[in-house]
């Protein structure tokens, strides 16, 4: 196990990179800072053996720190600002993730560390592009079978979570956190404490309010992942001259 951290300052970008270490065997991660200051505390006490480094941050350069670590402790900078990468070359970083960061660039850099066993990851990371998961029902011993592309979103209720798939609605004993983990980061995405939405139903997006295929709820946009939801976005606006 590969031992990592990830130093950002801010939470939904940590968020997304949560979800796709865990998505990855050989990765143990043991902490997360949004100080820079405390991440370099961390990086000692849990003795990381990788961190996920923002560049641009508030406290701390993250350039400057990588400066200051052990040289055994490998570094993937992880930041939406281009004109940094040259700088992360010369410093000899594994790579340098652009934001918002898809999960097979993010793979592939986890290779270069793990060279070995390439294939192996490669595979890993098709599995989870499954089109389906299973479930833990309210009756006991059942599992029920549920397809991707029928979710609508999935909200949490106290100590289940509710999947919303045209007019069905399967409630489950489980996190938000839990199922995240099993969800391809490709098609969902957490957008609010309570709810995740699945990208390809979204029709439109009014302010703080998203409004899916066929639906007529309005889900709320929270402003902890809203930074990180319109990143994922960006490529896909028009701007009109």
């Amino acid at each position: 196990m590969i031992k990592c951290i990830i130093i950002d300052d801010e939470q939904p970008a940590i968020h997304v990179l949560e979800n796709y270490v865990r998505k990855i065997p050989f990765l143990q991660l043991v902490g997360t800072a949004t100080n820079p200051l405390d991440g370099i505390a961390m990086i000692a006490s849990c003795q990381a053996e990788l961190v996920f480094l923002d560049i641009q941050m508030d406290e701390m350069n993250g350039i400057d720190i990588f400066k200051i670590l052990p040289a055994n402790v490998k570094v993937i900078f992880c930041t939406a600002f281009s004109e940094f990468a040259v700088a992360s070359y010369d410093l000899n970083a594994v790579d340098y993730l652009m934001k918002p960061i898809p999960f097979d660039r993010f793979a592939k850099a986890i290779m270069k560390i793990k060279p070995v066993n390439n294939t192996s990851l490669i595979n890993e990371a098709e599995d989870i592009s499954n089109d389906y998961i299973f479930v833990k029902t309210e009756q006991k011993g059942k599992m029920l079978k549920i397809d991707l592309d029928d979710i609508d979103f999935i909200e949490a209720m106290n100590n289940y979570i509710a999947f919303y798939r045209g007019t069905s609605k399967t409630l489950v004993y489980s996190s938000m956190k839990e199922i995240e983990g099993h969800l391809p980061c490709n098609k969902f995405m957490r957008i609010h404490k309570s709810y995740i939405i699945a990208i390809s139903k979204i029709v439109s997006v009014n302010n703080n309010c998203i409004i899916l295929r066929n639906r007529s709820e309005q889900i709320p946009i929270s402003n902890t992942y809203k930074t990180a939801f319109m990143q994922v976005l960006t490529n896909k606006v028009l701007n009109g001259n």
